[in-house]
């Protein structure tokens, strides 16, 4: 009873610690205490008056950093430019019924042949470049051509590489996938070609790296930047075009971007006249911003002790803007690491942790338990999957019988400067150390992690996945992978479980292959207890009375598209 009570008042202090100080991820404003509204400026009517310039039909949000790039081959951190002034030939939209599915865009239908090896697009008609130019094959063809030239580097290269051809390119040995992976019989016909058949290929040419750049703005981009590696396709508004629902006509850094509405988009013009995008990165400073009516949607992840705050208040309860990220935060397991060899220790740490109080006492809430690596709405997902239950005394017998009535010493591995995973780190250690676990935390600085978990070295550390596009294989292929089993350190015993993973993604029969993504589910996370799944994260987001029509992005997580959103005008 003494330990339990020690434990309980461990995580509260813990808690206290991971939600001190301000700024972006998991920090809070204010040290734990609320900031007190502002009074809103306004006119005698109450509405507010804005003091950024721009005018009350601007969606006015924040980011915590300057995006990084507007390019698609340029980051892989910061998409909110391409999800709203670009588009993909296909889409990942929730449908009525919850699910997640693939739908048209750019291109309207395709065909895939029996092999899978050939996808043949029919493209939409009609389209029109921000600088004026019609959308054709062509622009697809440059759009991997350029993603894959080895001058530029493309960043998301990886989505295109199993184009065939595609590494000839990359390799400098060619300078075009045409005739090879990509054949343009007329200017709305794309045929593309894989090196092997690829199951997720089609749901994967849903992701920002996807995003159609045209060739003649590209080139005149890279022409202005001095070659491919200094474009200025992805930071200057006058070289940069899509052909999106808004276009970047403004860029100050470290202030604002300004996203304008594209009155000529191929689905119709948004209702906003535009979006401004402020630089924010103090979580303090952009609660009150938002307490002032000066922005419009405020996103929690930035200060999580300010959750109650507006959830609890009347007038903002009815406000909150709630989606499941499709992603589970999980602690790896090392299995070449003495006793993770056992299953019976490894299923002892998974039954240790009580997930419900580690999130409402580090996320106030925000999250829902991880019994399974697949988040709901993941195709493959069991919704009928037992919990992990949360049994201390279950764990210690399964110590007992692997050999360890007196429990271990092990290691938990992270990055430095890390307040946040430390104090998250520290919670998990004390329910270890409830079942007779001795966790020494270790910090090492960014590189040597990163190096070290490459030689599949690194002890357990804590991370999050979340899903890049609607398809299994983006979870389990990228985890346990031949390659990935060791440069992610997990070093996963089951080699005939290993080779099924690498054989789903080449299914043809969809619904053999969601069946068999289930079944390695539950194998990989469940039988062998490979991995400890701890939670699936919420996003919580608030939004001014004013905001109608608002929709998180499908997959949850920041960046999203804000095309379908409109303002209740004064």
């Amino acid at each position: 009873m003494k330990k339990k009570l020690l434990i309980t008042m461990l995580i509260a202090i813990l808690a206290m610690s991971l939600l001190a100080g301000c700024g972006g991820g998991d920090s809070s404003s204010g040290g734990g205490e609320s900031t007190p509204a502002e009074e809103p400026s306004g006119d005698s009517t109450g509405a507010v008056t804005y003091d950024d310039g721009f005018g009350e039909n601007v969606l006015r949000i924040t980011y915590t950093a300057e995006p990084e790039s507007a390019d698609p081959a340029a980051t892989t951190a910061d998409y909110i430019l391409m999800m709203n002034c670009m588009d993909t030939l296909v889409i990942t939209e929730t449908n009525e019924a919850g699910e997640n599915v693939t739908a048209p865009g750019l291109a309207e239908t395709w065909d895939i042949s029996e092999d899978g090896l050939q996808y043949t697009f029919h493209l939409r008609q009609g389209v029109t470049f921000h600088n004026g130019e019609g959308f054709t094959s062509d622009d697809v063809l440059y759009t991997v051509d350029r993603m894959l030239d080895p001058e530029r580097s493309g960043k998301n290269a990886d989505w295109m590489d199993m184009i065939k051809g595609a590494q000839d390119v990359l390799d400098g040995k060619a300078e075009s996938v045409e005739g090879v992976g990509i054949e343009c019989p007329d200017d709305y016909t794309v045929v593309m070609t894989l090196d092997q058949p690829y199951a997720p290929f089609l749901a994967s040419l849903s992701v920002p790296g996807w995003s159609i750049v045209n060739r003649e703005a590209g080139e005149k981009a890279d022409e202005a930047g001095g070659g491919a590696a200094t474009s200025k396709f992805g930071s200057d508004p006058a070289y940069f075009t899509g052909c999106g629902p808004f276009v970047l006509k403004e860029w100050v850094l470290n202030d604002h971007v300004y996203l304008e509405t594209n009155k000529d988009y191929w689905r119709g013009a948004s209702e906003l006249d535009g979006i401004l995008i402020k630089i924010v990165p103090d979580a303090s400073t952009e609660k009150m911003l938002f307490d002032s009516g000066q922005i419009d949607i405020i996103d929690m992840d930035h200060m999580l002790d300010q959750i109650p705050t507006y959830r609890d208040d009347p007038q903002w309860a009815d406000n909150l803007v709630v989606k499941t990220v499709l992603g589970t935060s999980y602690l790896s397991i090392n299995e070449s690491i003495e006793p993770f060899q056992d299953v019976r220790v490894r299923k002892a740490l998974q039954m240790a942790l009580d997930r419900q109080t580690l999130i409402d006492t580090l996320y106030y809430g925000a999250a829902t338990p991880a019994y399974s690596f697949f988040p709901e709405g993941l195709p493959g997902y069991d919704p009928d999957i037992e919990p992990i239950p949360y049994d201390p005394e279950g764990a210690k017998k399964l110590l007992a019988e692997a050999g360890y009535p007196d429990g271990f010493e092990m290691t938990i591995s992270q990055t430095t400067n890390s307040p946040d995973d430390l104090a998250i780190n520290e919670v998990i250690a004390a329910q270890f150390e409830a079942i007779g676990i001795k966790v020494t935390i270790d910090q090492v600085d960014s590189a040597t992690w990163y190096d070290v978990r490459a030689t599949g070295a690194l002890p357990m550390y804590r991370t999050t996945w979340t899903a890049d596009f609607n398809d299994p294989d983006n979870f389990l292929y990228v985890m346990w992978n031949p390659s990935a089993n060791v440069s992610r350190s997990w070093n996963y015993y089951n080699k005939e479980v290993i080779d099924r993973i690498v054989a789903a993604r080449y299914m043809t029969d969809p619904e053999a292959r969601v069946k068999e993504y289930t079944d390695l589910n539950w194998q990989v996370v469940r039988k062998d207890a490979a991995m400890i799944p701890l939670w699936h994260k919420q996003k919580i987001r608030v939004v001014q009375d004013r905001v109608q029509n608002f929709t998180p992005m499908w997959a949850g997580y920041g960046d999203c598209c804000y095309y379908g959103t409109s303002l209740k005008l004064s």
